[in-house]
């Protein structure tokens, strides 16, 4: 009976290790982030009203495209895609797609794909336009932290994620060139985007649901040690390229309580002035 718990438990840690690397602080940034900008978007928009909403229309954009390349992905047919449009219920955006067979395990992960688009579109978005500005010098040196023999999922790589994301935000004040019109267009895009990336509460069911499914196969692939050894060594030779994206999403929630700031401080000289 130890033996057979042992061996479970062993599975269960496995399987937690691989979703804490490949999708557990993505998603905890991105919930984090999700709190930021709600606090951005109630002190702006109470001051700026719809104008706010047209402010961040870019960064909708982005976000409903990160749901259709996501339909795309999975084969799931589109049946409209609004970039764009506000509404009186609040809807600023939206794509109708026919919704996957929830009843099977590729139409929860087709779910997963749609649901989660958004933030890893966005990630994407920032990282290239980034790269566009700052050049390869912005970039953190992603393989010094990553020294021999770490296993793929440890809290020294969840710290190293903030470090490479402070690392890449001080190599942005050294690389940018600050009189370029193009730092205030990088910088509005930024904010548009962060602002947007989070995911709304059907976003979250669906992730949810289709995330549970991923979870379930895992374990099951995990319970085969040998196969589970395989899907190791696929996580750790992915490895560097998941912790580039999560760095610049901490980068990016750097930068959006850097706006948060600004926002706090827009308030309170909006409110002075009345």
């Amino acid at each position: 009976m130890e033996c057979i718990l042992k061996y479970f438990s062993t599975a269960v840690a496995r399987t937690g290790a691989q979703l804490l690397v490949v999708f557990g602080v993505v998603f905890a940034l991105a919930v984090v982030l999700w709190f930021v900008s709600q606090g951005i978007r109630g002190m702006v928009s109470s001051r700026l009203g719809m104008v706010y909403y047209y402010l961040v229309a870019p960064g909708v954009a982005c976000h409903e495209t990160g749901h259709a390349l996501g339909c795309l992905l999975t084969g799931t047919k589109i049946v409209e895609f609004v970039p764009f449009k506000p509404s009186s219920d609040g809807t600023l955006g939206y794509v109708s797609h026919e919704l996957p067979d929830g009843g099977s395990f590729l139409g929860n992960v087709a779910q997963f794909v749609i649901s989660t688009g958004p933030v890893w579109f966005g990630s994407a978005v920032i990282l290239g336009l980034s790269c566009l500005v700052g050049g390869a010098g912005l970039l953190p040196d992603v393989q010094s932290y990553f020294p021999e023999g770490t296993p793929p999922a440890t809290w020294e790589y969840v710290s190293n994620v903030f470090l490479a994301a402070f690392q890449m935000l001080r190599n942005a004040v050294c690389v940018w060139n600050w009189r370029s019109p193009w730092i205030a267009f990088y910088l509005y895009a930024v904010f548009c985007i962060a602002s947007e990336i989070t995911l709304s509460g059907p976003d979250l069911k669906g992730m949810w649901k289709g995330c549970a499914a991923i979870v379930v196969v895992l374990f099951v692939i995990n319970l085969f040690p040998y196969v589970g050894g395989w899907l190791n060594m696929g996580i750790v030779w992915a490895k560097p390229y998941l912790f580039l994206v999560q760095t610049v999403l901490a980068f990016v929630l750097l930068m959006d309580l850097a706006f948060f700031g600004v926002a706090f401080v827009f308030t309170k000289v909006f409110r002075a002035g009345r």
